[in-house]
């Protein structure tokens, strides 16, 4: 069992693309522990920065309410002039507001703390997705590596999220995007040594495991949105 004392040098190292985080987490004796140990630790720690961070930004934002206002008139004036049925947008431009408000913290009170509990479940989530797609598909590819091995090294997929720390200060912050791409490098480095994979069917594999998130995520969205019409129409 490695010592969280050695987590912020593995995380540094694995931001790199260093091989020697991935095979110690490859070679440690309890990888799925060591794995949730780590990607909470880190995933938290982002949560709070962000919880933090969006409650200084709210406090010098307008009243949520009065940005909700301005968003709806303006779209009143846009439907006015393409003559689009304006109440029906209204309600789901409402929705999405309260929800994104509510997420981001800009509602305020307990809106704020979401990122501390949120954050760390949709990245545990992903990290369990993640190895065991990736295991399944680098096995399918030749690869020789355990689902212990994959789940140990593809934990470090985490290690893009100290960067959400800089969102402590109001205004500042990462693109996702950015965060999004080194973490899927970093999966590749997870599949490639965790497996022993040639470069090509490792990059391969990658990719696969996200579009197999993205036909997930589509498929869940497509799910939410037909229970969110049938509701409407009761």
């Amino acid at each position: 069992m490695l010592q969280p004392r050695s987590y912020p040098e593995y995380v540094a190292k694995a931001l790199v693309l260093d091989d020697e985080p991935f095979q110690a987490m490859v070679d440690d004796d309890n990888p799925w522990m060591e794995g949730i140990v780590l990607v909470t630790t880190v995933s938290l720690l982002a949560g709070i920065a962000l919880a933090v961070g969006g409650f200084l930004t709210a406090a010098t934002l307008p009243d949520p309410a009065i940005a909700l206002n301005a968003l709806l008139q303006g779209w009143r004036q846009f439907a006015s002039v393409t003559s689009l049925p304006p109440s029906q947008v209204e309600a789901i431009i409402a929705d999405v507001w309260t929800v994104a408000a509510a997420f981001s913290g800009y509602a305020g009170s307990w809106s704020h703390f979401l990122p501390i509990i949120t954050l760390p479940i949709l990245t545990l989530l992903w990290w369990i997705f993640f190895g065991i797609v990736a295991f399944g598909v680098a096995r399918a590819m030749g690869g020789q590596g355990s689902l212990n091995a994959t789940m140990g090294a593809s934990a470090l997929i985490v290690a893009p999220l100290v960067f959400h720390v800089a969102a402590i200060v109001p205004f500042a912050g990462v693109s996702g995007m950015m965060v999004s791409i080194w973490g899927m490098l970093i999966g590749y480095r997870a599949i490639h040594i965790s497996h022993e994979l040639t470069w090509r069917s490792a990059a391969w594999a990658t990719v696969i495991v996200y579009l197999a998130a993205l036909v997930a995520l589509l498929l869940v969205t497509l799910a939410f949105s037909a229970g969110y019409a049938a509701g409407g129409y009761q």
